[in-house]
C-alpha cells in the first residue's frame, strides 16, 4: 500500500514509517520544513513538504495515496506543561492540522485515516477494566482540541471510507518525556502523579508503531493500544532499574498535585486498559514492557 503518515519526524511517526516500511509498505513521511526531510529517510520512507495546516497543501501530498496516518503531537514535557501557552502548538495540531487531515485525505481520495489518540481521553477506573465501551471523561474544555480531532476522524468514515482511531497507553522509550522523567529518577527528584496503587497503561514507541502496521487490517472504530496495565509503584521500580538508581522513582507530594491542572491531571487517573479488542482483530502484542531490559536504548 500507499500510506502517507503526517507527524513523521517525531518519536511516535519515525516509528511508525519505520514499521510501515519494515512490512513492506511505500511510505512518505509528511514534513513541515526542509530540515525534516533526511530523518524521514532516515527511516526508510521518502518525504514530501507540506503544510498541516492547509487542506489543500496536504490534499497534493495525499494524493495517489492509499491510507493516511496522522501521528501529530506536541506535548510539553514534565511539569513544563504549567507554564502559560505550553500547550498552544499541541492545541493546534489537533484542533486546526487533524481537521485539515482529515479533510483532505478525503479530497484526494484516500480510503483510510488511521488517527492516534490517547487513553487519558478516559475517566479515572480505580481497579476495574476500561474498554473501549467507556463513556470518555472530555467535558473541559482543555479536550476540545481532541474532541474535534476524533469527530473530524470518524466524519472522515463515509462514502466507503474507513476510519481507524487508536487510543494509546502512556508512551515510553527513546524520547525526551522518558529520559526526563529517568534523570528525576536517579536525581532524586519527584517525576510520578497519582498514587502508588493506582494503575498505569504502558505503550513502547517501537510497539506503538507496529501498531500502526497491525490497524491497517481493523475494521473501522475506536482501539484501545497498550501493554498489560500494571501498578504505578511497579512503575516506579521499574525507572529505577532502567535509571540505575536504587531509589524507586518518586511522587509529588499531594499538595503539589492538587494544582497541577486540567492537562496534567489526567496522569493522576488509575487506568488500568484492556487492549483485548485490538489484539483479537489484528494478532498485535506488545514486545517490550517496562520490566525488559533496556527499554530506554530501543
Amino acid at each position: 500500500m500507499r500510506i502517507a503518515v503526517t507527524g513523521a519526524t517525531g518519536v511516535l511517526g519515525q516509528e511508525a514509517v519505520e514499521a510501515l516500511v519494515a512490512a513492506g509498505h511505500e511510505v512518505t513521511g509528511i514534513t513541515r520544513r526542509d530540515s525534516g526531510v533526511p530523518i524521514v529517510e532516515g527511516r526508510g520512507g521518502s518525504a514530501i513538504v507540506a503544510d498541516v495546516f492547509d487542506p489543500h497543501d496536504l490534499a497534493r501530498a495525499f494524493r495517489g495515496h492509499d491510507v493516511a496516518i496522522n501521528a501529530l503531537a506536541h506535548v510539553p514535557v514534565g511539569m513544563s506543561g504549567l507554564r502559560p501557552l505550553a500547550w498552544r502548538e499541541d492545541d493546534r495540531l489537533h484542533l486546526e492540522a487533524s481537521v485539515a487531515i482529515a479533510k483532505a485525505a478525503a479530497e484526494a481520495g484516500v480510503r483510510r485515516l488511521i488517527q492516534e489518540s490517547t487513553i487519558f481521553l478516559y475517566p479515572d477506573n480505580g481497579a476495574e477494566w476500561i474498554s473501549e465501551d467507556l463513556p470518555l471523561s472530555v467535558r473541559n474544555q482543555a479536550f476540545r482540541p481532541r474532541v474535534k480531532e476524533m469527530r473530524a476522524a470518524v466524519d472522515f468514515a463515509t462514502s466507503g471510507r474507513s476510519t481507524v482511531i487508536l487510543r494509546l497507553g502512556q508512551l515510553f522509550g527513546r524520547d525526551q518525556h522518558t529520559t526526563h522523567a529517568l534523570k528525576a529518577t536517579r536525581d532524586g527528584d519527584p517525576i510520578l502523579l497519582g498514587k502508588p496503587d493506582q494503575y498505569i497503561t504502558l505503550l513502547h514507541h517501537s510497539d506503538a508503531g507496529r501498531a500502526f502496521v497491525a490497524a491497517l487490517r481493523a475494521s473501522s472504530g475506536f482501539y484501545n493500544v497498550g501493554g498489560e496495565p500494571i501498578l504505578k509503584k511497579r512503575w516506579a521500580k521499574d525507572l529505577a532499574t532502567e535509571a540505575g538508581s536504587e531509589h524507586p522513582a518518586k511522587f509529588y507530594p499531594e499538595i503539589t498535585q492538587a494544582i497541577v491542572g486540567t492537562r496534567l491531571d489526567v496522569q493522576r487517573r488509575s487506568q488500568r486498559v484492556s487492549s483485548l479488542r485490538f489484539m483479537s482483530e489484528t494478532g498485535w502484542r506488545p514486545t517490550v514492557g517496562p520490566s525488559t531490559p533496556g527499554w530506554s536504548r530501543r
